[in-house]
C-alpha cells in the first residue's frame, strides 16, 4: 500500500477557494468601511464581478475541483477518494494513465474502461517530491499503465 497522490490536495483545493474569497473581501472592504458601498454599490459589484469572472475562468481551465484528494495504490487496485466519495478501482479497469501539465503543475490522469461514481477519468496531483521531476511523474503513470495491461491480460 502506497499513497501515490499529493497528501495535501484537499488543503490545496480549499486554499484556492479561500484565496478567492479573501480577494473578493479585500476588494469590497474599503468601500464598506468608508460608507461608499451604500451610496454606490455598483462600483463594488463591478469589481466583485470581475474577480468572480477571473476565478471562474481559472477554475474552469485548471479543473482543480476534479482532482482526487487521495489515491492509494494497493498493488492490485487503487482506492480513490474525492471529498466523501470513495471508489475502489481494480487495475484491470484502468485503460491508460497519462501525464498532463497545466500552468506548470503536473497531474496524472487515469482513464477507466468503465465509469465509476467519480467518473470515467481520475485526475490527481503526484506526490510533492515529484512535482519538479517530470520524468518521475511519467514513470509513475507508465508503471500504472503497464501494471493495468498485465492485470487485464491475466484476467482473460
Amino acid at each position: 500500500m502506497q499513497v501515490i497522490s499529493f497528501k495535501n490536495t484537499a488543503l490545496f483545493k480549499r486554499g484556492i477557494w479561500l484565496t478567492a474569497a479573501a480577494l473578493i473581501a479585500f476588494a469590497v472592504t474599503p468601500s464598506a468601511l468608508d460608507g461608499s458601498l451604500r451610496q454606490n454599490p455598483l462600483a463594488s459589484l463591478f469589481v466583485v464581478g470581475i474577480l468572480c469572472t477571473f476565478f471562474g475562468y481559472f477554475l474552469r481551465k485548471t479543473h482543480i475541483h476534479r482532482l482526487a484528494d487521495e489515491v492509494t495504490d494497493f498493488d492490485d487496485h487503487l482506492k480513490v477518494r474525492r471529498g466523501r466519495t470513495e471508489a475502489t478501482i481494480p487495475l484491470s479497469d484502468i485503460e491508460t494513465a497519462d501525464v498532463s501539465t497545466s500552468s506548470g503543475i503536473h497531474r496524472i490522469t487515469v482513464s477507466l474502461r468503465q465509469s465509476t461514481m467519480l467518473g470515467r477519468q481520475i485526475e490527481f496531483l503526484p506526490q510533492a517530491s515529484l512535482w519538479s521531476n517530470l520524468p518521475g511523474v511519467k514513470r509513475v503513470a507508465a508503471g500504472l499503465t503497464d501494471r493495468a495491461n498485465h492485470a487485464k491480460a491475466d484476467a482473460r
